[in-house]
């Protein structure tokens, strides 16, 4: 995007030079008065009109464009997700207080638990939000930091242990995205019972203005639904937001349902662990990245 930015204001900038150099006036050597004949100017190239700025804050950009944005990649329905944290133009009053509570790195992660009902056939559904924060630059250095990396070795929290390996990696994959990420999950121990989970998933980015930095948008998606045993859904939505403090905010909503358990509430404090597992981990990643 960087390079294509440069070449329109290349272009501009020529523009600006053929259209301010006059054509002169030929003098015609046939005119018995010897007096300059008038000869028809060549065509000036006008300049594209500078693109509107846009005023609006991070988070009104995240509430008016972020639904807009991810819809338009089609790869998952995020729409409930924005609903928790978007009212209109505004974010709501659980977006902030998540802000409020983010992990910086030290002591407990708060994980707060938005959802657990299990229907007769023993699928479980869940929602989850919490938030960390760091002294980053801006939110977008998240995906350039590469944290998907670190969580091979592994999150273990509480007996519970998952494993996230990255399976491939593309920048720049169209339809908006900054980054595409493919991701395998292999769920290993389940609050301290062994267990065989695998999940395959696929991570993206998206800036909602290609000049605010301060605002960006990730999604995951659960990949071959149909073909897997664990799950009906699994999906996520991430916010990367400067705040007011000059932190960089990353508020993490996950959402997923799992297929015909009878130990539901295993796997209810097996992923609650987790998200507590994975706020801490990426927390202190962060903070140790921005530090350094």
């Amino acid at each position: 995007m960087s390079r294509k930015a440069n070449k329109l204001v290349f272009v501009s900038g020529f523009a600006l030079m053929v259209s301010c150099t006059a054509a002169p006036k030929a003098f015609d050597s046939s005119n018995a008065a010897g007096t300059n004949a008038p000869v028809v100017e060549a065509p000036t190239r006008t300049v594209d009109a500078a693109p509107a700025v846009d005023n609006r804050g991070p988070e009104q950009l995240l509430c008016e464009e972020g639904p807009k944005v991810t819809a338009a990649a089609k790869k998952a329905d995020f729409s409930e997700q924005f609903k928790l944290i978007c009212d209109g133009s505004k974010t709501t009053a659980l977006f902030k207080e998540t802000m409020a509570k983010a992990f910086a790195g030290t002591g407990e992660p708060a994980v707060n638990l938005l959802k657990s009902k299990t229907n007769p056939n023993f699928d479980t559904e869940m929602t989850m939000i919490y938030a960390i924060k760091a002294p980053l630059k801006s939110p977008s250095e998240f995906a350039d930091l590469k944290p998907h990396d670190i969580l091979a070795a592994g999150i273990k929290e509480s007996g519970s242990e998952i494993f996230v390996t990255v399976e491939s990696r593309k920048p720049f994959p169209g339809k908006g995205s900054l980054e595409q990420v493919v991701l395998n999950y292999d769920l290993r121990l389940a609050n301290k019972a062994s267990l065989f989970d695998k999940r395959r998933m696929e991570f993206n980015s998206y800036l909602l203005n290609e000049t605010n930095r301060d605002i960006v948008v990730s999604t995951e998606h659960l990949l071959d639904v149909d073909k897997n045993e664990f799950y009906h859904k699994a999906q996520g939505l991430t916010i990367g937001i400067k705040g007011e403090d000059g932190q960089s905010y990353f508020v993490f909503i996950t959402d997923i349902i799992i297929k015909n358990r009878i130990d539901t509430d295993r796997m209810k404090a097996t992923l609650s662990n987790l998200n507590i597992g994975t706020a801490r981990m990426l927390g202190e990643f962060l903070v140790s990245k921005a530090s350094n």
